[in-house]
């Protein structure tokens, strides 16, 4: 308190307390005048292009990331085909007296004895030549013209000698001209057989595949419980293996083919060719700033 007298009294002295009074009223004036004009700064909005910019990232970058699923995708497909195709290859298994085991072992070899009944034998297709392990007749039509190639699968019921029960047998291609069953009569086997065949299970038809046709004896696909009901048999099919040159040169057996729906290839280069080109027009437009191609 003391030294506040003391200062305002050296003030009054020197004559500067109206001064220093009129000084801070106009300092006071003046701030009140600007304050009205005076803008505290604000911080600066993200402008839109910034969240545009990185949304836009987001379609290279998830396109990449589809393309390496695609990777994954192609690699256990074709180690799904081996399985297959070993499991196509290993040796014959007695035919299970329980049906139901057999939803579980399809392309799997498996051997029965039993009789033909040819006289309830269909055909299916029109079907394609699957040369696969077969040795072709030597025919040089047959692959000088490739109308010749196409023809049709002889399916036949099979009697089982154990139980009684039919089973429906592939026994093979046929060309359309061997459609008639007189001009195949000897490759129509009488009394019991022993043969191996692989298991198949039933097909799905596919969009633009017209239906099955029983009355009209039009069939095909492979739907084995239209079929069982037809004919009168199990819903068991079996693609038979055999020797390349049965009686008469027809059919042909061994028509399995072991293979899936694999396109992964094509998505993986679809996909990577989008991240590519998309990263690429994000990369001009952000950060070189070059317009757009």
């Amino acid at each position: 308190m003391l030294m506040l007298r003391n200062f305002s009294k050296v003030i009054k002295d020197l004559g500067l307390y109206k001064k220093s009074k009129h000084v801070i009223f106009n300092v006071v004036r003046t701030n009140k005048s600007f304050s009205g004009s005076i803008k505290i700064p604000k911080s600066k909005d993200r402008e839109p292009g910034e969240v545009i910019k990185w949304v836009l990232l987001m379609i290279p970058v998830t396109s990449f990331g589809l393309g390496c699923w695609q990777v994954y995708r192609l690699q256990w497909k074709l180690e799904l085909i081996e399985i297959l195709q070993a499991k196509s290859n290993a040796p014959p298994v007695v035919m299970p007296e329980d049906f139901e085991k057999l939803e579980s072992m399809e392309y799997r070899p498996i051997k029965v004895k039993g009789e033909f009944l040819h006289d309830k034998e269909i055909l299916i297709g029109p079907r394609a030549l699957i040369e696969n392990d077969v040795i072709l007749p030597r025919t040089g039509s047959l692959m000088s013209d490739p109308k010749k190639n196409q023809g049709w699968l002889v399916i036949t019921p099979f009697k089982l000698s154990d139980s009684g029960k039919v089973i429906l047998v592939n026994r093979g291609w046929i060309p359309q001209s061997m459609r008639p069953k007189e001009k195949r009569q000897p490759s129509l086997i009488t009394g019991e057989v022993e043969l191996t065949g692989i298991l198949r299970l039933t097909e799905a038809r596919s969009p633009f595949m017209p239906k099955n046709n029983p009355e009209k004896g039009s069939w095909m696909y492979r739907d084995l419980d239209q079929m069982s009901a037809y004919l009168g048999s199990e819903p068991i099919w079996l693609d038979a293996k055999g020797i390349p040159d049965p009686p008469a040169g027809w059919p042909l057996p061994n028509q399995t083919r072991v293979t899936m729906r694999n396109e992964h290839v094509s998505y993986l280069v679809t996909w990577y060719l989008l991240s590519a080109f998309t990263g690429t027009m994000w990369h001009r437009y952000f950060i070189r700033k070059l317009p757009l191609l």
